[in-house]
């Protein structure tokens, strides 16, 4: 199966994407420790799971992008 390579325009639209959840799980780890509630230490739990996730699924399409840098780390 050939693999498509995506544009400059979905490039650009990724690396906002991997951005803001970078950005959204580091503030989410860092506030964990701070939380006291149960119910909440849960919904964070699962929400840093996915988010971990979405990462690893975002950085992987990156990999079809002539315009990312090989070197580049998103997660």
């Amino acid at each position: 199966m050939e693999q498509q390579l995506i544009t400059l325009q979905e490039t650009m639209q990724l690396h906002e994407l991997l951005t803001f959840k970078n950005i959204s799980l580091t503030k989410t780890v860092t506030i964990s420790p701070l939380i006291s509630d149960d119910e909440l230490k849960s919904i964070i739990k699962n929400d840093t799971a996915t988010t971990q996730k979405h990462i690893q699924d975002l950085s992987e399409l990156m990999k079809h992008s002539p315009y990312a840098s090989s070197d580049s780390s998103y997660s």
